[in-house]
C-alpha cells in the first residue's frame, strides 16, 4: 500500500509541476553593437538628394518592367 501511496504523490507531483510557467521575460537589454547604416539617398552618387535618388529608382524599375522594354512600335 506504501508503495501505491508513494507512486500517486510522484505521479501528482510531477503532474503539478507540468503546470508551472516558466519566466520568458529577458534578464538583460542587449545593446547592437554594429555599424551605424545611412539612407540610400545619403550615398554620395545623390550626395543626399531624396528627389534625385527617388527619380533614379522609378527608372531602374522601368527598365525591369518587361511590358516598357519589349514594347513594339507600330
Amino acid at each position: 500500500m506504501t508503495r501505491l501511496a508513494m507512486l500517486t504523490c510522484l505521479l501528482a507531483g510531477f503532474a503539478l509541476n507540468g503546470c508551472s510557467e516558466t519566466d520568458q521575460k529577458v534578464k538583460t537589454e542587449k545593446i547592437y553593437a554594429g555599424k551605424k547604416d545611412t539612407r540610400a539617398a545619403e550615398a554620395a552618387a545623390f550626395g543626399g538628394d531624396q528627389k534625385k535618388w527617388e527619380a533614379t529608382l522609378a527608372a531602374r524599375n522601368s527598365n525591369q518592367n518587361e511590358y516598357l522594354r519589349t514594347e513594339t512600335k507600330k
